[in-house]
């Protein structure tokens, strides 16, 4: 602790008194000594080993009056090569988060729940309907209230996510990889997909949570209805591209850059996918059952297109946002 805050001193010193070169040799002594300590242990680092904000603001703030960001890209990608495993529930046989965006339909809902046949520890729900002014409103917010308050047999805990608006499929998904960063694994569902009786034990058991992993449980193209990802793999791939509004598109965004990135393995579990297709024939219900979100995709759907085949996507250019969901969105204003 005391070779830290003499670090931390002289660097403050170096920095502020604009002597960059000095600040940067310190730095790369600083950074090799914290990545030699952290390389040393024998097991995986907790985060409280890793966490060293002196070493992160110095480093910060030497980019930011310097404009060198070299040493900070060094941390970054020493971070980034660490070991890291998400710690594992002591219970393997059940499924750390199940999480399923909804906008309509709670009738579907309910007999995805009544096809769960494994533990569950957080089912977690975004609500994209009950503010939306959609026909069936009331009964989905009513569902979702006695769900959260009743419980469901098998199931831990139930967390319903109330956003202010709409925000589509992607927004929905990142909602609940980033509530649930200890889980090391997440079952992501569409509210109208049926679980094949033994498919989730099954995929939890074939499932690796300390490897970056990406495992659908339906075959092309509906390999994003119901699909497993593990921490480790959006660890490697990112968020899914919130661009895409309010739906579709984001699948075949997302599987690109997962086949892209050699590290995350994708798995293909063809008995299963079987199985759960022959109980899966109906695609879409969520908009297929109701003519006026047939009307609004006729619109969206077609600008998500515009943006998965354009060069603007490819270099993760940010700007239009704005403008683009203003254009997607389902609302007769």
């Amino acid at each position: 602790m005391y070779l830290e805050d003499h670090y931390l001193r002289l660097c403050n010193k170096y920095i502020q008194s604009r002597d960059f070169a000095s600040a940067k040799s310190l730095l790369s002594v600083w950074m090799q000594e914290f990545f030699a300590s952290c390389d040393a242990l024998t097991a995986l680092p907790p985060p409280k080993v890793l966490q060293n904000p002196s070493l992160w603001w110095c480093l910060s703030r030497y980019a930011s009056l310097s404009g060198d960001s070299a040493p900070v890209n060094s941390f970054l990608d020493w971070l980034e090569s660490v070991p890291i495993e998400p710690p594992v529930s002591s219970d393997v046989r059940a499924w750390p988060v199940i999480g399923i965006p909804i906008l309509n339909r709670p009738d579907l809902l309910q007999r995805l729940l009544e096809s769960i046949d494994v533990p569950v520890g957080n089912l977690a729900i975004v609500d994209n309907g009950s503010k939306a002014g959609l026909p069936g409103s009331d009964q989905l917010k009513s569902f979702l209230f006695e769900l959260e308050s009743g419980g469901w047999p098998g199931i831990e805990s139930i967390c319903v996510a109330r956003p202010f608006a709409n925000q589509g499929v992607a927004a929905s998904w990142n909602h609940i990889l980033t509530s649930f960063v200890k889980a090391p694994l997440v079952l992501l569902a569409n509210n109208d997909v049926i679980f094949a009786p033994g498919v989730l034990a099954e995929a939890l058991a074939a499932l690796d949570p300390r490897r970056p992993q990406f495992m659908p449980l339906l075959p092309a193209p509906q390999e994003f209805s119901a699909f497993a990802l593990t921490a480790l793999a959006w660890d490697r791939v990112g968020l899914f591209d919130e661009n895409f509004y309010p739906a579709y598109c984001e699948d075949l965004d997302y599987a690109e850059r997962l086949k892209a990135c050699p590290e995350v393995e994708w798995l293909i579990p063809h008995d299963l996918q079987e199985r759960m297709q022959a109980l899966n024939h109906e695609h879409s219900a969520t908009i297929r059952s109701d003519a006026v979100l047939e009307g609004y995709n006729r619109s969206s759907y077609p600008l998500n297109c515009l943006w998965l085949f354009s060069d603007r996507r490819l270099r993760g250019e940010r700007r239009g946002i704005w403008r683009r969901r203003w254009l997607a969105q389902w609302s007769s204003d």
